[in-house]
Parts: C-alpha cells; sequence; structure tokens
C-alpha cells in the first residue's frame, strides 16, 4: 500500500512568520489527506522545543514522520569541514531516530573546488558507509538521491549508480522523478536501473524554458515530467512504502493554497 508524504521545508519560513505556524503547517496536512511529513532535519537542530512540538503534534493529527531531508556535504575533502559534516550526521540521525523515521534522507552534497566529480562520488560513498550501521540498528535505512543542485557530482543515473557501486549494499536510494532533467535525463526512463535500489520517491513538477535545459518549477502537474507514467511504473512492482510530494510555492501561495490540491493530484496517478 502506497503511503504519501508531504516536503515541507519549503513552508518553513511560514511557519515561522506570523501568516502561521508549524503546528498549523501539520494540521493542514492532517486535513488534506497526507499520511505522513516529511520535514528538513536541520531545522531542528539544537531547537528541542520544535523537536517536543513535532513529537507532539504528529502524534496528535495520526501522522508519521517516514523520512528525514538531512542537508550535509560528503564531498567535501579538507579535513576539518569533513569532520564538521560527520558531526552534522550524527546529530540528523539522532534527530530523525527522536521523530521516528524509517529513511535518514541525505541532500546537500556538492563538488568543492580542486576536487573533481569522480573523486567525490568516492568520498560520498566512503562518508554513507561510515554511517550505515548506526543507521541500521536505530532500524532505518540511509539514502541519498539524484541531486539537481549538483549536476555533474551526484544527478545523472550513472552518477547514482556509481554511487551505489561504491557504497555498502545497505546503502539506497531516493528518486527524484523532476531532478533527471537537468542532466538531459527523463525520470521514466531512468526508472528500471535505480528501482532494485529505491526505498523512496519524490515526486515535483518543471517547467522549461525554449529547450535550454532551463528548469523551473511549478504546479504539480501541469509541468513535463512524467509523473503519471512513472507512479503507474511503481505500481506494477511490489513497492509499498512513501511517496513525496514537493511543492513549487507559485504566485506567493502558500500551504492552504498549495498542499491539497496538489495532494490531490498525486494521489490520483496511484
Amino acid at each position: 500500500m502506497i503511503k504519501f508524504a508531504v516536503m515541507t521545508f519549503m513552508y518553513n519560513a511560514w511557519g515561522n512568520s506570523e501568516k502561521g505556524s508549524h503546528k498549523e503547517l501539520i494540521q493542514i496536512l492532517a486535513e488534506s489527506g497526507a499520511d505522513g511529513i516529511e520535514a528538513l532535519c536541520n531545522t531542528f537542530m539544537g531547537n528541542d522545543k520544535l523537536l517536543k512540538l513535532y513529537q507532539k503534534e504528529l502524534n496528535s493529527n495520526q501522522l508519521k514522520m517516514p523520512v528525514m531531508d538531512l542537508i550535509v556535504n560528503l564531498a567535501c575533502t579538507d579535513k576539518k569541514e569533513r569532520v564538521d559534516a560527520y558531526e552534522t550526521m550524527r546529530i540528523g540521525i539522532d534527530i530523525c531516530d527522536a521523530l521516528g523515521s524509517e529513511v535518514v534522507h541525505v541532500a546537500g552534497c556538492n563538488l568543492v573546488e580542486g576536487i573533481c566529480p569522480e573523486d567525490g562520488r568516492k568520498w560520498i560513498a566512503e562518508g554513507m558507509s561510515e554511517f550505515v550501521d548506526d543507521v541500521e540498528k536505530r532500524g532505518m535505512s540511509l539514502a541519498f538521491e539524484d541531486y539537481d543542485l549538483a549536476p555533474d557530482l551526484i544527478c545523472s543515473a550513472a552518477d547514482c549508480l556509481d554511487i551505489l557501486r561504491q557504497s555498502d549494499p545497505r546503502v539506497k536510494f531516493v528518486f527524484d522523478t523532476g531532478n533527471f532533467e537537468v542532466v538531459g535525463e527523463h525520470a521514466e526512463d531512468c526508472f528500471e536501473s535505480l528501482i532494485k535500489h529505491t526505498c523512496h520517491f519524490h515526486f515535483k513538477d518543471f517547467t522549461s524554458d525554449d529547450n535550454l535545459r532551463k528548469y523551473h518549477g511549478t504546479y504539480f502537474g501541469q509541468g513535463i515530467i512524467k509523473n503519471r507514467e512513472v507512479a503507474e511504473a511503481i505500481s506494477k512492482t511490489n513497492y509499498n512504502g512513501w511517496v513525496a510530494l514537493e511543492s513549487y510555492l507559485q504566485d506567493d501561495n502558500g500551504p492552504h493554497e498549495t498542499i491539497p490540491k496538489e495532494l490531490s493530484v498525486l494521489k490520483s496517478m496511484f
């Protein structure tokens, strides 16, 4: 059975403003028919009050936190930066555990000056492998995605498979339906090679500018990404995990305007 989460990093500013709150955001998700939330792990670092609020409100609204997005650069080679990155990993894993997550999703890896992409992928694989034991002991999986902000490092299917080959076999993949477009690939074409490694899906939509490979987020279901085709491919497998809606806010819309409509569209694809 497919379960539906909503990614919420794009609503953090709203949740911290006079317009809304994190408590209200959680209520909106519950009322919209979400089964869970995929939140930015770094938001909770050094913020025990927010952590306790989410623990309480998730329980009150019968929602899960199946996946958390942990922003950290494992491609760095500078000794101090790597020590800092590993400490961020440790803190993030603790937070994911405290909120009952199933998947620790590592994002944010970028090339640093003087490092070639091949070496960057080796460092990512080494970093992921370093923490997979701890994550597994806590009953979670450790995974990374095709990351559009690092197109030369960790975005194409081949580059993601390269990291998986070099990592501990327990390291998994988060399949983002939109990000492949940045390197001229399409999710529906990458599905078969990556599905056996995949533990979670991000669904988003893009629009392009005159075939110049310049992509911008758009209303989910109204762009160029063949999300319905990917959903149909998922339905033909034995996958029974989570999929997450990743919205791109348009026209100054907030969660009230965006989540109910776009989540309904995602659900209809299954």
